[in-house]
């Protein structure tokens, strides 16, 4: 099992931490991870008003255009923005995990099951605050990211957005990962690339067509 927790210092600070309570999948650190992500944005779009919908979807793929074009270093002030009742739209500030008490904390865990891996949320949070989330965890798993996981990132990204263009926002939350999971890889094997870390375990082309 692997776990993510997403804490708000304030309304426009936040952190993030993975932790892997009982050794992970078994695909490695970085594949949980990215799983993880993609986990809480897809709970969150699954939660989103239809009418919601084509926003939620526009700042993910604006999220992955950034992470493609940063390739190192800090990603711009500016990646993550949210929209507060007193003090309007806000740049997120993505700060180290203190493990100090919050505002709010939004929780997901990675669990074994008979299909593969499956991203399970803690309680009831609002699909607005795990869209957040998720994107406040994608920021925060750049940190220590080199380039060719950042590229995986932001082309998981482009597929789950690809994902809920064809497909019903209420469709399972597993589904959309592995989809942009599978995005990722099938873009970067067409591109003539290994897969980086963050895609292990993804499951390559049928040889039977």
């Amino acid at each position: 099992m692997a776990r993510i927790e997403v804490e708000w210092r304030d309304a426009a600070t936040a952190a993030a931490e993975v932790t892997f309570p009982r050794g992970g999948t078994g695909r490695g650190n970085a594949a949980d991870h990215l799983d993880l992500v993609l986990g809480l944005l897809a709970w969150g779009m699954h939660g989103t008003y239809e009418s919601d919908v084509r926003g939620a979807v526009d700042r993910i793929r604006a999220l992955a255009t950034i992470v493609a074009t940063t390739p190192e270093g800090p990603l711009p002030g500016d990646a993550v923005r949210a929209t507060t009742r007193t003090q309007g739209t806000l740049d997120m500030q993505i700060v180290p995990w203190s493990g100090a008490a919050g505002l709010t904390r939004v929780e997901l865990d990675l669990v074994h099951s008979a299909v593969g891996p499956v991203p399970v949320k803690k309680g009831s949070p609002p699909a607005s605050m795990l869209l957040l989330a998720g994107l406040v965890a994608a920021v925060a798993s750049t940190a220590e990211a080199g380039p060719e996981d950042r590229l995986a990132l932001s082309l998981a990204l482009e597929g789950l957005t690809a994902w809920y263009r064809v497909a019903h926002r209420l469709t399972p939350a597993r589904d959309a990962v592995e989809a942009a999971r599978l995005h990722a890889a099938d873009r970067l094997r067409a591109a003539g690339h290994g897969l980086p870390a963050a895609l292990a375990g993804t499951p390559g082309p049928d040889p039977a067509g």
